[in-house]
């Protein structure tokens, strides 16, 4: 089923107009993706300062997108190795 599809099925079972569901899809993905922008994730964190932040995203029917404090640790350090090198 490709995108158009989808919301023409959306916009059908829930009586709302195609672009209006469009610009709700959107909307959401743009809110998400805002939130995780505006988490300071490339500055160097503390653990209490990492602790404080809600670096996760709960998405029904996907699943939830997160970091942990030991992911977050390790690429942090991959990266500063990665820029050492250049």
């Amino acid at each position: 089923m490709s995108y158009e599809e989808a919301v023409h099925q959306v916009s059908d079972s829930v009586g709302l107009p195609t672009g209006l569901v469009d610009k709700i899809y959107k909307a959401y993905w743009k809110a998400v993706r805002e939130h995780i922008k505006s988490l300071p994730l490339k500055e160097d964190l503390t653990d209490e300062e990492f602790s404080q932040l809600r670096p996760n995203v709960n998405i029904p029917s996907i699943g939830k997108l997160y970091v942990t404090l030991d992911k977050y640790k390790r690429l942090k350090e991959h990266y500063k190795n990665k820029t050492k090198k250049q």
